[in-house]
């Protein structure tokens, strides 16, 4: 069967927006941003304009998302005032605003969004919620931050987009590990010719989380429904392959089931059935051959292992140990050993980043805020300049439907098309 018998018409449309798009993000955001994040901070230039935010999400637990990472980070950024927090009850909302000295504490988030001084709303709570939390906040004309995966499908991504061009606010995407420094280091090595052509490239992401938590049946489900084997890590692990190297031009992809059944914190042993180890293998935009694998419920001693291989020389980036997102994060240079060599049949020495890759402020703890904040901070400056901002929606409709994509290839077994 051709392609465009398994396709249609929306699926041709959507392919040409994609391919245009990608260009665009590669031109002004994989190199522009790197360079002009390196300025000093916009608001600071601007004598003080801040722009003010509410929060959906946050709680006085502080291994939630939200608390963990969005808030040290905003906290941490003088182009924002965090003023407002919102929850599901007026009890828990007055806990986080007591927990993170946030002034306003709403029980009612639509009556959060009623605020006119808040040009902005962060929305960190599960996928799930996303679309029905995000359309309000644009329909009151709020600048919005959404978490990924950016809703539940496509569909509905593309609605979130679609309302914020509309409406004319901005909007914000959570793939924060491309802001990461980490990323503009090794960009900027591959760009300044370190591994000469780029030949090849490998990356292997585990996370074992599931298969170590004591979880729910309601959790399970949530696995089940949103495939999150692919939609969460494996939009995670693409957008950061994709920063560091570039996009796929065409792929493979395989999806299998490794953990059959899990114990749940009730004791009883259930089925899972969604897909967690998934291979994409294909060729990049810039020629070079490439593979991720990703492995949502393995054990391992290397979550995060990337090799990339040139005619000159080559890069491994790696971390020991077990990756605990309650104590750090992707993306954070405390958590990578970098090695490199620029000569063929030369050994690999140790790399250190840069400081100046930090273009945040120095007490910004290099944790799961770091990536954050350096999101945050791109934004700011986008908004300020009047020029279009990194991850935008936009983005986030470019990554659901090149995992459409990675799906239509395993359940086809056919190489299939980006960007063209």
């Amino acid at each position: 069967m051709t392609r465009a018998a398994e396709r249609s018409a929306f699926d041709n449309i959507a392919r040409n927006a994609i391919a245009a798009r990608l260009a665009h993000i590669n031109s002004r955001f994989i190199f522009g941003w790197t360079s002009r994040s390196r300025e000093r901070s916009m608001a600071s230039d601007r004598g003080g304009g801040k722009i003010r935010l509410g929060i959906l999400g946050a709680s006085a637990n502080p291994f939630a998302w939200a608390s963990a990472a969005h808030i040290p980070a905003l906290k941490s950024l003088p182009e924002y005032e965090l003023v407002a927090v919102a929850s599901r009850n007026q009890e828990n909302a007055d806990a986080a605003a007591a927990k993170h000295g946030i002034p306003r504490a709403y029980g009612d988030y639509h009556e959060m969004l009623a605020q006119p001084d808040l040009d902005m709303i962060v929305v960190s709570t599960s996928s799930a919620h996303h679309h029905e939390f995000v359309m309000p906040a644009i329909a009151a004309g709020k600048h919005v931050f959404c978490e990924w995966p950016f809703g539940t499908s496509m569909v509905q991504a593309i609605e979130m987009r679609d309302a914020a061009k509309t409406k004319g606010v901005r909007s914000l995407i959570g793939l924060q590990n491309r802001c990461a420094p980490i990323v503009a280091y090794i960009r900027d090595l591959i760009a300044q010719g370190y591994v000469g052509t780029l030949w090849s490239v490998n990356f292997d992401r585990a996370n074992d989380q599931t298969a170590r938590m004591s979880v729910s049946q309601a959790y399970v489900d949530f696995l089940e429904h949103a495939n999150a084997g692919l939609r969460i890590m494996g939009g995670h692990a693409l957008d950061t392959l994709a920063a560091y190297v570039g996009e796929f031009a065409d792929l493979q992809a395989y999806m299998e089931i490794g953990m059959k059944e899990i114990r749940i914190d009730t004791g009883e042993v259930v089925p899972m059935t969604h897909r967690d180890h998934i291979l994409v293998q294909g060729r990049l935009e810039s020629g070079a051959v490439a593979s991720i694998v990703m492995k949502q419920n393995s054990p391992t001693y290397k979550p995060f292992h990337l090799e990339i291989s040139g005619s000159g020389g080559a890069l491994i980036i790696t971390t020991e140990g077990d990756l605990d997102p309650s104590e750090r994060h992707p993306g954070v240079p405390n958590d990578y050993l970098i090695y490199g060599t620029p000569k063929l049949g030369a050994p690999f020495e140790p790399l250190t980043i840069p400081a100046e890759y930090k273009t945040v402020p120095r007490d910004t703890p290099d944790t799961q805020p770091l990536n954050v904040a350096q999101m945050y901070q791109a934004f700011a400056q986008a908004l300020f300049d009047d020029r279009p901002g990194p991850l935008d929606f936009d983005h986030g409709v470019l990554r659901h439907e090149q995992l459409a994509t990675i799906e239509r290839a395993a359940a086809s077994g056919e190489r299939q098309r980006l960007g063209g």
